[in-house]
């Protein structure tokens, strides 16, 4: 066996001995003579040739050499490695430029990296000198690999060895560390050239940078190149440097950049426009994105589809839904023909603005024009229909993706809007008959689906059907533990929660804030406030730290079990954690301290909520008055009615006449309730005049 034979890994033996079976061989180009006949005659030339000497039993060398070099140029690398196999088994001459287009197949084939320095051994053997342009095909292989390390450890070699590596060589493996993520290292390799940077050095950095989200670094590269490297920046980095920081969301700096290019007297290319439209869209800077979309014209560039659908998909992001569809009827009538991404933009902010019927049109539209919808336009659909609970129709269009064949394939997205829709409506027989669909037509669900059907199990009451499914996941994640942990709860199965937090933080997956907050909340409306205040404490200690809704829930748990001390203790424990009281907060120590007869402590609370910017809704502004008028506490009431003026704070009418009713018959100064009827009359004359405007 050659040493190039020898050098191939065991997969890479198997390989090579499928390729070596002479029926394969024969047949392959038999195959490709058929497929080439009036395409390529210079390739149907060289099979015809090779087909011969291989029949015939003669020297491979002449018509192998010229077989490789057209099947690596026409990218038929696999036939091309093939026939190097049968070359060497016959022990046939392989030339300088078949080993050179075979280090091609290897970067285009992934093989592995043992075949390239086979490919080098038979050129050495051979008594050929391999170039710079052979190793740099090396060195992008690796890259392809990411085998970094050997890329860095043959560039070391190449300059030990009197084989300069040229700036291509360079860039070849700063570019394969940058899409490696290895940012630094394809830095500092930079800093360690021999040969000047190009301008595609920069370019490589700059993006890699832009990519991460690292601009400063990219700024500074881009003046390094300026200054310290004499390189004047092209559009093409401009327009990097405009993408980075659009995707950071400084649109402000992207516009400088593009000043800079105007200034210049560069010509931005759609692409670059594009691009800066786009940033303000994502941002809703609708009159910036307007005004470089008529700059653009005023320039000489036609906007194209990709100007046209981020115009579109921004005005729907800012609930423009009209002006979107004016615009895309505006693209029609200048001959730029809507794409399906253009088409899914409507699509989606009709279906969430509950406009089904006129998406459906839309649909029409695309189809009379030529744009076949794809599968993500029939799922917006799907949901759109499920969400305003029209599941007839929406299971009518899921039997067409599934039965008839001009409607494309349904993917498991379309089962899950369905399903999910089914479920929320209870009807979980037919949610199951759609999951048995899904299964049946694409082998396996995904965790959505079973999550979605998890929750519908559970919210219908049907725990075995519920565990029955929780049986099937192999490897739950914590999604799936956070839907049975809540389910159980709501259906008052508490000690079967509890078991499954336990498990799950017995298992590598560590409970969530909100798995703890759903038992909390359970143990202390079924009055086990002592369970709740241990897992309350096993809380903080497995560093899962208590937010504002888990102090909440033990704060109204221990004033509903009339213990004043721990939910005082509570506030403090809150503040010293970092979290303030919320309206929820203050909401249940009022209403609770009201039932537990503690007025003082209430209207204190009542004082701090107001002071803290939170405005009381009706319902605490029911509870505390008409707790004042039913103890009979004029004063109290009165100095309540002060706070709310002073805080233009508007009652309901029902609540206004109650506390009149009460004032007057009491013979109380009624002045307080004049104010407020004004406070009143203001805001409502106010809401007329911006309803008006």
């Amino acid at each position: 066996m050659t040493s190039a034979a020898a050098n191939l890994s065991r997969r890479g033996a198997l390989e090579a001995r499928r390729l070596l079976d002479p029926n394969l061989l024969s047949s392959t180009l038999s195959s490709l003579l058929c497929d080439c006949e009036n395409s390529n005659p210079q390739l149907k030339n060289a099979v015809s040739v090779f087909q011969q000497a291989l029949d015939s039993s003669t020297s491979l060398s002449s018509p192998g050499n010229n077989l490789i070099a057209t099947l690596v140029r026409s990218k038929n690398h696999e036939l091309a490695f093939s026939v190097y196999r049968k070359m060497l088994d016959t022990n046939a001459f392989i030339n300088f430029v078949s080993l050179s287009g075979l280090l091609e197949c290897f970067l285009r084939l992934n093989r592995n990296t043992n075949f390239a320095f086979g490919v080098l051994a038979v050129m050495l053997k051979r008594g050929f000198a391999f170039n710079v342009y052979n190793l740099n095909i090396l060195l992008k292989g690796f890259c392809k690999n990411h085998e970094f390390g050997k890329a860095l450890t043959l560039l070391r070699d190449m300059r030990l060895n009197s084989m300069a590596p040229d700036v291509v060589s360079y860039n070849t493996v700063i570019r394969g560390l940058c899409e490696g993520k290895e940012l630094e290292k394809a830095l500092d390799l930079a800093k360690e050239m021999q040969c000047s940077w190009s301008l595609m050095t920069c370019g490589i950095l700059v993006d890699a940078f832009c990519k991460d989200g690292k601009m400063e670094e990219a700024m500074r590269l881009f003046e390094e190149m300026r200054v310290s490297k004499g390189l004047e920046p092209d559009l093409v980095l401009y327009t990097t440097l405009i993408r980075g920081f659009c995707d950071c969301g400084e649109v402000g700096r992207a516009k400088e950049v593009f000043d800079e290019v105007i200034e210049k007297g560069l010509s931005p290319s759609a692409i670059t426009y594009n691009t800066l439209i786009q940033g303000f869209c994502k941002l809703g800077e609708m009159k910036e994105a307007s005004q470089m979309f008529e700059f653009m014209k005023e320039r000489g560039v036609s906007p194209n589809v990709y100007t046209y659908t981020g115009l579109i998909s921004g005005l729907c992001g800012v609930g423009k839904t009209k002006e979107a569809l004016q615009l895309l009827n505006l693209m029609l009538e200048n001959g730029e023909e809507p794409n399906v991404v253009t088409y899914n933009v409507i699509l989606t902010k009709l279906c969430k603005d509950g406009l089904v019927g006129e998406a459906l049109e839309v649909v029409e539209v695309m189809k009379k024009r030529g744009t076949r919808p794809d599968i993500i336009a029939y799922n917006i659909l799907l949901g759109g229909l499920c969400g305003k609970g029209d599941l007839e129709e929406a299971s009518k269009l899921l039997c067409l993706l599934v039965n008839d064949r001009s409607y494309p394939d349904p993917d498991v997205r379309s089962f899950n809007a369905l399903i999910h829709g089914l479920c929320e409506e209870s009807n979980l027989p037919e949610a199951l008959e759609f999951y048995d669909l899904l299964v049946e037509r694409l082998g396996a669900a995904d965790i959505v689906t079973t999550n979605i059907l998890l929750k519908g199990t559970l919210k219908s009451g049907d725990v075995k059907k519920a565990m029955e499914l929780w049986k099937q996941i192999i490897v739950p994640n914590p999604d799936m533990y956070s839907t049975l942990i809540d389910g159980f709860c709501k259906t008052g199965m508490l000690n079967v929660a509890k078991g499954l937090l336990c498990k799950m933080r017995g298992s590598k997956l560590r409970p969530s804030v909100y798995d703890y907050n759903c038992l909390l909340s359970s143990l202390c409306k079924e009055g086990s406030l002592d369970q709740a205040w241990r897992l309350f404490e096993e809380m903080k200690r497995d560093d899962s730290l208590p937010d504002i809704v888990s102090f909440n829930i033990m704060i109204d748990g221990s004033l509903k079990a009339g213990d004043v001390e721990s939910a005082e203790s509570l506030l403090v424990e809150m503040s010293q954690a970092g979290l303030s009281p919320d309206l929820f907060t203050y909401s249940k120590l009022i209403n609770r301290f009201l039932k537990l007869g503690y007025l003082e402590e209430a209207i204190g609370y009542f004082d701090k909520m107001v002071e803290s910017g939170f405005e009381p809704d009706a319902h605490i502004c029911d509870s505390v008055l008409k707790y004042c008028i039913s103890q009979g506490d004029s004063d109290k009431l009165k100095e309540v009615l002060e706070k709310l003026v002073e805080k233009d704070i508007v009652l309901d009418k029902e609540l206004t006449c109650t506390v009149m009713e009460y004032m007057c018959s009491s013979s109380t100064n009624m002045e307080p309730v004049k104010r407020l009827l004004k406070v009143a009359n203001d805001k409502e004359k106010r809401d007329q005049v911006g309803h008006v405007v």
